[in-house]
């Protein structure tokens, strides 16, 4: 049955998504439209550089473009805390019409979110990518020190070959006193030391080069249950 309502929640967004010159008109409020008071930072820092993202009911969606962090800066958390987020990543096409320009980035979450705008931003990355890898970074200025190196699991939902739908995937991180907790389609792949990681700040999406992003939710709320 979980299945079965995964894959009509994929026809609806792919179905939203196609007819969206139309919807255009329709749509009332600020769906379809940039969301308000997101931020950007490209990799880089190209102040040129443009990625069009809007707000796309359930959630976001980020089309092609540059790479970067973007977020929504009163979104965050301190002390102990649990992040959930499904992510749909979609196969190469029209960018348009939500294609892909390229599908080998990576992607996923960014975590204590420190002075984004700044000239040394810091922050925790964990991210997938369409391998079937995931890889959790620390982030200082252009500095990226590698917590959990790139790593296969299985866990990992990647494009079919060749791919019609999206692949999705539910990125977890539980911080949970001394320990946090990662965990990808609820199967835990990390747990590190919470005071290596520094996770008190800001909470966002980064999003790879040439990707097209479908973002559910960034779920931010109480630990996870016991296990």
């Amino acid at each position: 049955m979980h299945h079965r309502r995964s894959l009509c929640f994929t026809a609806a967004i792919v179905a939203a998504i196609l007819v969206m010159p139309l919807a255009l008109s329709a749509q009332s409020g600020h769906n379809l439209e940039r969301p308000e008071h997101w931020k950007v930072r490209y990799e880089g820092a190209d102040e040129a550089a443009e990625r069009n993202f809007v707000v796309m009911r359930p959630g976001w969606h980020v089309y092609a473009g540059p790479g970067g962090l973007l977020w929504d800066p009163g979104r965050y958390a301190s002390g102990n805390y649990a992040v959930k987020s499904t992510i749909y990543l979609f196969p190469e096409g029209d960018p348009e019409r939500s294609g892909s320009t390229r599908v080998d980035s990576p992607f996923g979450l960014f975590l204590g979110g420190r002075d984004l705008e700044g000239e040394a931003p810091t922050f925790v990355t964990f991210q997938i990518d369409n391998s079937g890898r995931f890889r959790i970074a620390r982030h200082t200025g252009d500095e990226v020190q590698d917590v959990v190196p790139w790593t296969g699991n299985d866990a990992v939902a990647v494009l079919a070959d060749p791919a019609t739908s999206p692949a999705e995937n539910v990125l977890e991180i539980d911080v949970r006193g001394g320990q946090t907790i990662f965990y990808i389609a609820g199967e835990s792949v990390a747990e590190l030391p919470s005071e290596d990681l520094g996770l008190d700040g800001a909470i966002g999406l980064r999003a790879g080069e040439g990707l097209s992003l479908h973002i559910t939710e960034i779920a931010i709320g109480p630990n996870r249950r016991d296990e």
